[in-house]
């Protein structure tokens, strides 16, 4: 399972430097990926089919509600949605289950409405400060990741208070048939194929990046939530999922680098937010604290509703369709309260090689990291004496 893991780490990292790749042969410059701006989108627009004029305020009038399907922010969303959906359907193992009780369903709308309004109020999340934050050498990633760890750290106190003993799924679960699963992944896994020439160029790229990320998160199971814990919790920590998070960051940040030194531009505005500090912090802890209560990150709670889990249903409806709405409410009086302090930069604009140290030394301190809380490695490094004594 962990080499699983690994391989679907650093294909993720791999696939993102291919996806800012194709951003260049189509536009002249490269950039790097998020989710949650495209999630907010799709929020918007289920207002705007209710008659609310979201569009008048000022979150909506700087991300704009374009069609989904003409939107690469947006495309990459349902793409990870369908990708989670498909490994789970062609294995046979799309189970629809985590159905969850009264304290568990509490859990799951409070957790996802922190998530989204917290990422949205940072103005990003596990993918757009953390993942493609760190890979642009942003000083945003470091106060974002920072503050998210407080977060995900009182966030679980608040869990073992609240409902580590209360919130349970029911004893419900419904698996289809295996043939129609077979065939319905077949088939989803066709028309997201054939769906690629009807798109528009950048879109299609994100649609089957998309599809590629969530076929990754379904095939191995990755979470950066899982990551954030055991940074801040020793309880469970296996120090397996660090290191895989770490191995999607080192290979993301280092292909990126190397396409900078091959003359590639890019353009880190989408993930490098000119916003203040103090306004990434406050996201960041509210955004943990999501973590913590949903008990996955954005990214894996899309491939995991994918798969079937209904939990994961309600926190991704939560974050999309409550979180994210809701500071779109508050967004101008949160940029006019907050003072701006140390707008967002990238390292890159000051020195390409002292820029790539940030993301390689913070990937390699995870990867490093995920060794040490490893119990099994522990006690393979402590018997390695003995066994060149014994050799010997």
């Amino acid at each position: 399972m962990s080499k699983r893991l690994y391989v679907s780490a650093i294909l993720i990292g791999l696939v993102s430097t291919l996806l800012g790749y194709g951003v260049y042969t189509l536009t002249g410059r490269g950039s790097l990926w998020g989710i949650t701006g495209g999630e907010s989108k799709l929020g918007g627009h289920l207002y705007r089919l209710l008659g609310l004029p979201v569009e008048q305020t000022v979150y909506y009038q700087q991300f704009k509600l374009i069609h989904p399907l003409n939107d690469p922010p947006q495309a990459i969303v349902i793409a990870i949605l369908v990708g989670g959906a498909i490994p789970a359907l062609l294995s046979g193992r799309f189970l629809l289950r985590h159905l969850p009780g009264r304290w568990l369903a509490l859990q799951a709308v409070l957790g996802g409405f922190l998530l989204g309004y917290g990422s949205r109020l940072a103005l990003g999340c596990n993918i757009g400060h953390f993942l493609s934050g760190w890979t642009a050498a942003g000083i945003n990633a470091v106060t974002f990741t920072a503050a998210l760890l407080v977060g995900v750290f009182a966030g679980l106190k608040v869990t073992e208070r609240f409902f580590i003993h209360r919130a349970l799924p029911k004893k419900w679960s419904f698996l289809p048939p295996q043939k129609l699963q077979r065939f319905s992944g077949l088939g989803l896994a066709a028309l997201s194929l054939i769906a690629i020439p009807f798109l528009p160029p950048l879109v299609a790229l994100f649609w089957a990046a998309g599809i590629v990320f969530g076929v990754l998160g379904g095939f191995s199971g990755i979470c950066f939530g899982t990551c954030y814990r055991d940074l801040v919790s020793r309880t469970h920590a296996s120090g397996v999922m660090v290191r895989a998070v770490g191995l999607a960051l080192l290979t993301f940040s280092t292909g990126i680098w190397v396409l900078q030194q091959l003359g590639i531009p890019y353009n880190f505005a989408a993930v490098i937010p000119q916003i203040s500090q103090l306004q990434i912090a406050l996201g960041g802890i509210i955004f943990g604290l999501g973590i913590s209560l949903a008990g996955s990150c954005i990214f894996s709670t899309e491939w995991r509703a994918g798969g079937g889990s209904i939990y994961s249903m309600i926190v991704l409806a939560s974050t999309i369709f409550l979180g994210m709405p809701a500071l779109a409410l508050h967004y101008e009086w949160w940029l006019t309260s907050i003072p701006m302090v140390l707008p967002s930069f990238s390292l890159y604009t000051i020195n390409p090689s002292l820029a790539y140290l940030l993301p390689l030394t913070f990937a390699s301190t995870l990867i490093a990291y995920g060794f040490l809380v490893d119990a099994t490695t522990r006690q393979t490094i402590t018997k390695l004496p003995l066994i060149f004594r014994a050799k010997q």
